[in-house]
């Protein structure tokens, strides 16, 4: 995907230009009043950087929580779950068929530079996506949320009329309204798209959200206000949203202990029993809904044979590493999808603890001295590994036991996503949820086999088809069955190994009020309030 060029911190800040003035911001009573002091002002340590704004157009996970109170969908998840309730439309119909989609529109919704929300608007947003060329999809730009979800079956959109917005699609989709909700398919206002272009729109993005973009500061704030025309009447209660970008997880324990931001994501399992116990502070606890796991670059002669695989899962003592590295709010993995989810499998196969074991599956694959490989592991903290490097090495240490014998290796996060693709033999990846829907866990990394693919190397057409139909039918018993004949055979032929499902929590000052905490990890901020 295209990236823009990140200035250094103390470069100018990128200031949003869609319908209002410089001048204009700075004369702002909210922004004036919040440099003052005076007006609340809710301050989010941020784990990383987004690399841009335009959702649709990255598939940057910093950018969710950002977005989120930009942009809105048709459809979003009801707040502390993933059951859907209506966004941008209000109702909606599918044709007996399953193929058409009709989705009535709210009335009376602008966008923050003043364009109408309609059927038209949200027309245009969706032939961006679908089309590479469409002269706002932008050259090289990868739309990866909607070639990943959506546009293997995607047809058409039509505007009937203002307020009526038709999908079609060649097959019926079962996942549709889950996938709807996610925050990557969210509308920005056609002006911004025309006046900033599709490279441009990254650092100016205007939506019809609760708070209007104001300032981005690369690689240290980012400024929201609350629009006031915003659609949902008395929100958002706070005026002004500050995401303050803070790498450092021990970094931004202490901003938060000290008051200098008042929530913050990602903590160390060791500040979270610290944040339980102080009473300035408190823990918003996310359900389990991540997995980290060891994926196998099937294309490598070594991982080619299955004992080799099984060997490495029978090397690494999981409890002990959930229990030291996670805390209470992980949770051993032995599947795909965490415990939150509906389809998840009664029997699947389970790879017990025992290095005597793995050495003994490594002399029958013809390596009684062990082996020696690169081990990859995580540059930055992600939900499903908190410290990549910590928990890496005690794999390692594990591995090493059995005579599988590892070098570490990591490199920045670009790079690392990049060259997961195609470069690392053994690397530790994960997936945090989208989606209530199962289909999001497996059309990804299970829909079909590419040859020179290292996260595409599994080749098995049974379950590709699995895969296929689950997502195809509506009637979810019949889908849960699947998905879990899915696991089975995933687990037996181990194209990658599951280690741990995180929830790891929020931390946030006790004043905060009214946060819930969110399954994907994008809380919505229009209804918190500071007491």
């Amino acid at each position: 995907m295209s990236r823009q060029r990140r200035p250094s911190k103390h470069s100018p800040a990128i200031l949003v230009a869609a319908g209002v003035t410089l001048a204009g911001l700075l004369c702002s009573p909210i922004i004036q009043a919040g440099a003052a002091g005076a007006a609340p002002t809710l301050v989010w340590g941020l784990g990383g950087d987004p690399n841009s704004l335009d959702y649709p157009a990255t598939y940057n996970g910093e950018a969710g929580p950002v977005v989120t109170q930009i942009f809105n969908t048709l459809v979003r998840m009801k707040a502390g779950g993933t059951a859907i309730e209506p966004d941008l439309a209000t109702s909606w119909s599918v044709s007996p068929d399953g193929r058409t989609w009709t989705f009535t529109l709210r009335r009376g919704v602008t966008f923050h530079d003043g364009t109408p929300w309609t059927a038209q608007a949200a027309k245009f947003n969706i032939d961006r996506w679908a089309d590479a060329r469409n002269p706002y999809h932008g050259h090289g730009v990868d739309f990866a949320y909607w070639h990943d979800f959506l546009s293997k079956d995607f047809e058409a959109a039509r505007a009937p009329d203002a307020y009526t917005l038709r999908l079609v699609f060649k097959t019926p989709l079962g996942p549709l309204l889950s996938d709807l909700a996610i925050p990557a398919f969210n509308f920005a206002s056609p002006a911004s798209l025309r006046r900033y272009g599709a490279t441009g729109v990254g650092a100016h993005p205007v939506g019809t959200g609760p708070y209007a973009f104001v300032e981005w500061v690369r690689d240290d704030h980012i400024v929201l206000q609350a629009s006031p025309g915003y659609f949902r009447k008395g929100l958002p209660r706070i005026p002004r949203v500050v995401y303050r970008i803070m790498k450092d997880n021990a970094a931004r324990y202490l901003a938060l202990k000290s008051g200098e931001i008042q929530v913050m994501e990602l903590p160390n399992p060791d500040n979270v029993r610290a944040a339980q116990v102080d009473p300035l502070l408190r823990v918003g606890p996310r359900p389990a809904f991540s997995t980290g796991w060891l994926q196998f670059n099937l294309q490598d002669p070594l991982f080619r044979d299955r004992r080799i695989r099984e060997a490495i899962a029978r090397a690494i003592d999981k409890p002990a590493i959930v229990h030291a590295l996670y805390g209470e709010y992980g949770e051993v993995a032995d599947q795909i999808m965490p415990p939150a989810m509906w389809g998840r499998s009664r029997d699947v196969p389970v790879y017990a603890y025992s290095p005597e074991a793995a050495r003994a599956l490594l002399a029958d694959a013809g390596y009684p001295n062990g082996v020696s490989l690169e081990f990859w592991y995580l540059p930055v903290s992600r939900p499903y590994f908190p410290d990549g490097k910590e928990i890496a090495t005690a794999i390692a240490n594990d591995l090493g036991k059995a005579g599988i014998r590892v070098h570490l290796m990591t490199e920045d996060w670009a790079a690392y996503r990049k060259d997961r693709l195609n470069k690392f033999p053994l690397w530790m990846y994960g997936w945090i949820g989208d989606t209530g829907d199962p289909d999001d866990w497996f059309s990804f990394y299970f829909g079909g086999h590419e040859p020179n693919s290292a996260i595409h190397s599994y080749n098995n057409p049974t379950v590709f088809a699995l895969v296929a139909r689950a997502r195809a039918l509506t009637n979810r018993a019949q889908r849960a069955t699947l998905y879990a004949e899915i696991q089975d055979i995933i687990a037996r032929d181990l194209p990658l190994l599951p280690i741990a499902h995180a929830g790891v929590p929020i931390l946030m000052n006790r004043r905060v009020q009214g946060l819930i905490p969110q399954p994907d990890g994008n809380e919505r901020l229009e209804a918190v309030w500071l007491r």
